[in-house]
């Protein structure tokens, strides 16, 4: 219980904070440079950070402040950018007997688990969700902070961006309480990088007795998306029902999947699973019920958008263990 209050709290405090700084990638600066300094600051693309950015503070500007397109600076190679300009700041196969109970204890074990589990997802969707990745409506003279390939530093504003300022740096932050802030429009859901989902809903199992029924069933799957369509999974599985004779049988898998979603239509998207692993069934009150075998699976996924980060995900499977084809069909949350 002391574990749940914290993940509580810590739920409570992180939810309600939010960085303002904002990161501008370097394919972004790049993008943004081309532009007539006019125009520049009218849509940019920026990703809240987690925590504030570690950089000398700029003076704030308002809608009053005047506008001033300089001409581009010269910049030749190798000069770091250690000063401000502009807006101010500074530098910076086993089986084993039936045990009678070790099943019922391990679906006990694995509810204490999923609560945790459950908990740690609420808090890492309570953080992504409450951050804003898109485009915002800044100021021509806002102050954007630079940092090069180098490790040198600059501050300007945003109008004064070049090319050759946006090739030497590496990427810049632009913080909300420097100038006036809108924002335009959140990005669309972008997988790429780390993952963490969790689903629940029905799963079939077969009993070492021969009866095949349904039971609740849990997946908890953490990993990384290389792209926005392929992601590599690692998943723990935990289902459990009770047999003919009243009593626990528990399934658990430990399985690595690949995901691939290549269908793409707003906020809807859909495609395929599969993977396999170590699949073992603990039956209490049957002599040999204990099992284990390889685990095959499959199956289609189905997503809707709720948020950059933030998905709701159906899946429909089948798993190939203990000589016996079983199928599930779970609901839940992923957050990237």
């Amino acid at each position: 219980m002391r574990l749940l209050s914290s993940c509580l709290a810590v739920l409570t405090i992180t939810a309600g904070c939010g960085s303002q700084s904002y990161r501008v990638s370097g394919e972004e600066l790049r993008r943004i440079a081309l532009l007539p300094p006019q125009t520049r600051s009218q849509a940019v693309r920026v990703d809240q950070e987690l925590h504030e950015a570690d950089v000398p503070p700029a003076e704030r500007i308002d809608g009053s402040t005047e506008v001033i397109f300089v001409p581009n600076i010269n910049i030749s190679g190798g000069i770091r950018y250690d000063h401000p300009h502009g807006t101010g700041g500074g530098g910076g196969g086993i089986t084993k007997g039936g045990n009678i109970g070790q099943a019922a204890g391990n679906k006990d074990a694995a509810i204490a688990l999923i609560v945790i589990a459950a908990l740690a997802l609420f808090v890492v969707a309570a953080v992504e969700g409450s951050r804003y990745d898109g485009t915002v409506n800044l100021h021509p003279m806002h102050p954007l902070h630079l940092f090069g390939r180098d490790g040198g530093y600059t501050v300007i504003p945003m109008a004064w961006l070049d090319p050759q300022m946006a090739a030497w740096a590496d990427h810049g932050i632009v913080k909300s309480t420097e100038g006036p802030w809108r924002e335009v429009e959140r990005a669309p859901l972008w997988r790429e990088g780390a993952t963490y989902a969790m689903y629940g809903g029905d799963a079939s199992s077969v009993s070492a007795l021969g009866d095949r029924n349904f039971g609740p069933a849990v997946m908890i799957q953490g990993g990384i998306f290389f792209t926005e369509q392929l992601g590599l999974l690692a998943s723990l599985y935990l289902g459990w029902r009770n047999n003919t004779l009243g009593q626990t049988l528990f399934d658990t898998r430990s399985l690595l999947e690949l995901h691939y979603l290549p269908i793409a239509a707003g906020a809807f998207h859909a495609g395929v699973f599969g993977g396999g692993g170590l699949a073992y069934r603990f039956e209490d009150g049957v002599p040999n019920g204990n099992s284990s075998s390889i685990a095959l699976t499959g199956g289609a996924l189905f997503e809707l958008a709720l948020h950059t980060r933030v998905s709701l995900v159906a899946r429909l499977g089948a798993t190939d263990a203990h000589g016996e084809l079983s199928t599930d069909a779970l609901v839940g949350l992923a957050v990237y």
